[in-house]
This record gives C-alpha cells, sequence and structure tokens, in this order.
C-alpha cells in the first residue's frame, strides 16, 4: 500500500466508499526547523484514527494502514516539502495526500465516509481562467488558477509575434526631404513624427490579430475568463480593440516574464477570492429575499429534506462547525453519535455530500457571514 500526492478535487470523492474512511488535516510548515513539530502533531493525529479504528475492527484488518501512516513520519520528501497544511484521505486500500497553501486544523476523524469540507473550501470558487500574457511585439497564453497553471500551446501556424502577424502588412517609417540649413549638401533628412504614429497603427494591428486568435482558438470553445496580464498602457490599447466578451474588468499590471510562478498565483488567488466573495454576497442576497417565500431555511431538518429532495439550489455551511452524527436516508432523519464512532462523521459534511451529489452550489463560509446560527442555510429550487 502506498499513497499519491494530489492537488486537484474532488478526489476523496472517487475512492470506493469501503469502510474505513479516514480524513486526517493539519497544519504544516515550510520551515524545516518545525519539522519535528508537524511530524509530532501527525503521530497525534495518527493515533487518534488508531483508537476509533480500533473499536471496530481487528488489528489485522488496519495494520497495512497503521503500518504505511507510521512510515510516512520518516518520509522526509513530505515534510521537507510541506506547503501551509496537509490533508489526508485513506481506506484500507488507498490513500491520498494534499500539500496545500492553506492552513488546516488538527482534525482525524473515521466514519463510512470521508470529511471533505475543509477542502470543499479550500477550492470552493476556484474559477480557471485564461491568462492572455500580452507586451508590444509578443502574447502567449495560460491556464490556470492559483492552484496550477499550464502554457497553451498554438499551432505552428498561429502568428505571436508582431512581426510574424503583421509580414507585408507592417507600416513602414517614411522620411521626406528638405533643406534645413548648415548642411554641406544642402539636404538633411528628417522624419516628420511618422516613426511614432506607426508604432501605434501597428501596435493596434496586432493587438486586433491577439484578439481574434484568444477568440476563435480558447475563448469561444471555453468561455472562460481571461486576464490580461501586461502593462498598464498596453491593457488599455488591448481592451479599446478587443471584442472579449470574457475578460475580466481586472488585470494584473506587468509584463508576464517579469513575475515568478508564485507571484502569479498569489495575483490569481487575490482575484479568484474577490469574486467568490461578490458571488456570495449575491447569494446571501437572494437567501433572505426568498425567506418570505419560505424558498429559504435555516432549519436542519427541512434542510435535509430539501436535499434529498434534489430541491436544494445553494447550500451555506458555517466552516469549522461540526455536528456529529450522521443521516438516516430512508426514514430521511438525523442520528447523532459521537465522532469517535468508526461510522460517525460530521452532520453538516454529509449535508455538503449530497449536496454536490445533486448538483447544489455550496459555500462554506466564516460564522460571521452565516445568515443562521444553526450552522446551515439553503435556497431551495423550487
Amino acid at each position: 500500500m502506498n499513497y499519491t500526492l494530489c492537488t486537484t478535487f474532488p478526489n476523496p470523492l472517487l475512492f470506493k466508499s469501503d469502510e474505513p474512511c479516514l480524513s486526517l488535516y493539519m497544519p504544516t510548515s515550510k520551515v524545516s526547523t518545525n519539522q519535528k513539530q508537524d511530524i509530532l502533531v501527525f503521530k497525534n493525529l495518527v493515533k487518534k484514527a488508531k483508537l476509533s479504528l480500533e473499536q471496530k475492527y481487528a488489528d489485522k484488518t488496519i495494520k497495512p494502514l497503521m503500518t504505511l501512516l507510521n512510515k510516512m513520519t520518516g518520509d522526509n520528501e513530505l515534510w521537507q516539502h510541506a506547503s501551509a497544511g496537509l490533508a489526508l484521505f485513506a481506506t484500507l486500500d488507498d490513500m491520498i495526500v494534499y500539500r496545500l497553501e492553506q492552513s488546516f486544523k488538527p482534525i482525524s476523524i473515521v466514519a463510512n465516509s470521508f470529511h471533505i469540507k475543509p477542502l470543499i473550501q479550500h477550492f470552493q470558487g476556484l474559477d480557471t481562467y485564461l491568462l492572455l500574457a500580452l507586451d508590444a511585439e509578443s502574447f502567449a497564453l495560460y491556464e490556470g488558477n492559483h492552484v496550477d497553471i499550464k502554457p497553451i500551446t498554438l499551432g505552428d501556424d498561429i502568428a505571436t509575434t508582431l512581426t510574424a502577424a503583421l509580414g507585408t502588412q507592417h507600416t513602414e517609417a517614411y522620411q521626406t526631404h528638405g533643406v534645413y540649413g548648415g548642411a554641406a549638401d544642402g539636404s538633411t533628412f528628417h522624419g516628420h513624427g511618422g516613426k511614432s504614429d506607426d508604432v501605434d497603427i501597428d501596435r493596434e494591428k496586432f493587438f486586433r490579430h491577439v484578439d481574434r486568435v484568444v477568440l476563435d482558438y480558447t475563448s469561444i470553445q471555453t468561455k472562460k475568463p481571461l486576464i490580461l496580464v501586461s502593462h498598464k498602457a498596453y491593457q488599455h490599447d488591448f481592451k479599446s480593440v478587443s471584442r472579449q466578451p470574457w475578460m475580466l474588468d481586472v488585470a494584473i499590471d506587468g509584463a508576464y516574464h517579469d513575475f515568478s510562478m508564485a507571484d502569479i498565483k498569489h495575483e490569481l488567488k487575490k482575484i479568484n477570492q474577490q469574486r467568490m466573495m461578490v458571488q456570495v454576497d449575491q447569494a446571501l442576497k437572494q437567501y433572505h429575499d426568498l425567506r418570505s417565500k419560505d424558498l429559504s431555511t435555516d432549519q436542519i431538518i427541512l434542510v435535509l429534506k430539501g436535499l434529498l429532495a434534489a430541491r436544494v439550489d445553494t447550500l451555506f455551511i458555517e466552516e469549522d462547525k461540526i455536528i456529529p452524527g450522521k443521516i438516516d436516508i430512508e426514514n430521511q432523519q438525523i442520528i447523532q453519535n459521537d465522532l469517535t464512532d468508526p461510522e460517525t462523521d460530521d452532520l453538516l459534511d454529509d449535508m455538503v455530500q449530497h449536496a454536490m451529489q445533486t448538483g447544489s452550489k455550496v459555500w462554506i463560509i466564516p460564522q460571521d457571514q452565516m445568515p443562521s446560527s444553526s450552522g446551515v442555510a439553503a435556497i431551495f429550487r423550487y
């Protein structure tokens, strides 16, 4: 049995749902001197998981899993290249591990389903963007978000430089011949402002070419939001000629090649968070507007019945809040129990999974943003 490092969501849902399902979250440090402390936290969480597993499973049944978990404490590659947080999901047969740029509160849960709420919160609202890296004489396209960015390869026949794009259409600078006193042969060559005008004309032609390429080869097919990465002067010029309906008003100021990959991801994270906040605010306003029509509620049992009937359009869950229990689907009831029970997870986490399986939008938000104190709220489809 081995583990796989993962970067994309929702891999935990792809696991077979054999019991038990172990979910482990913890903060980690990029500072090597904190490595021993991280390993100690991990050992304590593993110990807690073992105590839960032993309530139902024989030692020989859980031995392969425990052996791997104990072996991981000596995996220098895992701990020396840590990010801000670690999330681990395991059955008796498989395991995946996330190293994420988000710190998590230490938690270890064994249940008959994975505890995915913190992971969903990390990835929620995570749009994939097209990035147009543009300067005066060349451009390149990328696709990604603050988790991963990849270049988009265009065909060999696609011109990505001004010279290649304009070819013979390149505007030639011109000169005029006139007599300006002092020349021995009676003449001096002088350009009457033509060079600057020609540069502007060529740039506009090139930017129109870039816009056509981006539309025809990426935007129309993907309809993904486009972010311009360019100096401010070029941003204005490009937007003035662009027919791009998916381009965002916000842009990243500067030349793409002047940024590190970490810098670009940081900028994308800020943009994504701002866009997510707007979406959450709009959803919360809708929630309040629909209360008088009984199309939204914060009563847990009503939200549960709505989920089981696939009526929930949007589900709000309070971050870090845990209600130990599970859902009795047949009787549409809530069974409360202790988290140490190897068959019991967080009721709110189970509701999140039901919401995802029926196509509901899920927002996991701080307590001060929640429209209720119950830890849950929902907008119904009808």
